[in-house]
């Protein structure tokens, strides 16, 4: 290949997202001159692709999102690219209990890009991570259809897409859990649900020694713990906000069928590819969301929602009202509250009557488009491209060890 290119890799994910991602990536990465190869780890016969890619040349550098294809090993344990000194950055929005083997990479040349201070707090603090990694603001790409419908004339006053979680289900399985785990699931969910404002990893440890269990450097049981205590909670929130919506005319995507919603105002479909989703944002007066497991981060359907034009209502943190003080189109909710219900209604019914709305919702657009500028993003991505170009100057000062031989 006569022209730099960055591979990049993708895996499973839920209607392709990640891959759709991944392309818009490319596409900015395109405008610095760099071309693009996609390998799906899913696919069989990847190997032989890798092979015919670097056999054309080195990449300037790899990318993924979520960790894909970071911890590809030698057989003798040495990480591949640490090895071959190619680069490769990985934006992760996901926490590391969740599936820690993808956060397991390590060597020089491998940065992780946490999404928000949670996720890197479990990293160093509890994963005790051993590759460099720190927090970026992320970026969200400007919607192509945005000014195709005038927010008055949009076609779905109300939207929320959300896969559907039977939390009543998750919660029955716990039943087979050792009452130890029980009973620190049963407390660490009571303390969440109550809307504290500091981590799920925090308020694990906490409990966990609230039950004088001493945890050493062993991690199963508490990072299995915080994804439980995770899971569950996203789905109790998910599953509150379709409740409230039910009475409203709006649009609720995904698989809901574990609720009964044969007497509901609002219409329910199905799940949407990823590809689909940015034309229905641009049809959208409101579109509501409840927030990942995280405090001090930002659901990036939040930043979709700004970039269609769209209201947007989300239970809230104090970090996201911080943070997104100068929006007027934004409609904190706090979805722990008794009154969660009636500030849910309260937002939505006074957005859609309020004849300032559509200037509140293009106000909130340019606020939006900066602080969530998808070209900064990119910069970002490359300056740790940068980063490692000098951290391989400055080598010679790492602690001593076994020679790396590249």
């Amino acid at each position: 290949m006569t022209q730099p290119y960055v591979l990049s890799f993708v895996g499973e994910n839920a209607n392709g997202i990640l891959q759709w991602w991944t392309e818009q990536i490319h596409l900015a990465f395109q405008l610095h001159g760099l071309a693009q190869q996609i390998i799906n780890l899913c696919e069989p016969g990847w190997h032989p692709r890798l092979d015919a890619c670097l056999a054309q040349g080195k990449p300037e550098f790899c990318f993924s999102f979520q960790g894909m294809g970071c911890d590809l090993r030698l057989k003798n344990g040495d990480n591949f690219w640490s090895r071959n000194r190619i680069p490769f950055i990985s934006y992760l929005g996901d926490n590391p209990y969740l599936a820690p083997g993808l956060h397991a990479a390590e060597g020089p040349g491998i940065y992780f890009l946490y999404g928000c201070a949670d996720l890197l707090q479990v990293y160093r603090d509890f994963l005790r991570g051993q590759t460099y990694a720190t927090t970026i603001r992320f970026g969200y790409p400007d919607n192509p259809h945005a000014n195709t419908v005038r927010w008055q004339d949009r076609k779905h006053p109300v939207v929320f897409v959300k896969t559907g979680v039977d939390a009543r289900a998750m919660r029955g399985e716990w039943k087979t859990l050792p009452a130890a785990v029980r009973a620190i699931l049963e407390d660490a969910v009571a303390v969440v649900l109550t809307g504290a404002d500091e981590t799920i990893a925090t308020i694990c440890a906490r409990v966990f020694a609230d039950h004088k269990m001493h945890r050493g450097v062993r991690n199963e049981l508490f990072l299995s713990t915080c994804s439980m205590v995770d899971r569950y909670v996203r789905a109790v929130w998910a599953e509150r906000m379709v409740c409230a919506l039910m009475k409203h005319d709006a649009l609720i995507v995904g698989d809901w069928s574990h609720l009964d919603h044969s007497n509901a105002r609002a219409d329910f479909c199905g799940p949407r590819a990823a590809v689909a989703l940015e034309e229905l944002y641009a049809d959208t007066q409101i579109l509501v969301n409840t927030k990942a497991g995280v405090r001090f981060g930002m659901h990036e359907r939040v930043m979709a929602g700004f970039l269609a034009k769209s209201a947007v209502v989300s239970d809230s943190t104090p970090f996201m009202q911080k943070t997104l003080k100068d929006c007027p189109a934004f409609f904190g909710v706090d979805i722990d509250a008794q009154t969660f219900a009636d500030e849910l209604d309260y937002a939505l019914t006074s957005c859609l009557g309020d004849p300032a709305s559509a200037e509140r919702v293009e106000a909130s657009h340019a606020v939006a488009r900066e602080l969530f500028s998808f070209d900064k993003f990119i910069q970002q991505l490359l300056d740790f491209v940068e980063l490692e170009k000098y951290r391989q100057v400055v080598e010679i000062w790492s602690f001593p060890r076994p020679a790396f031989q590249p």
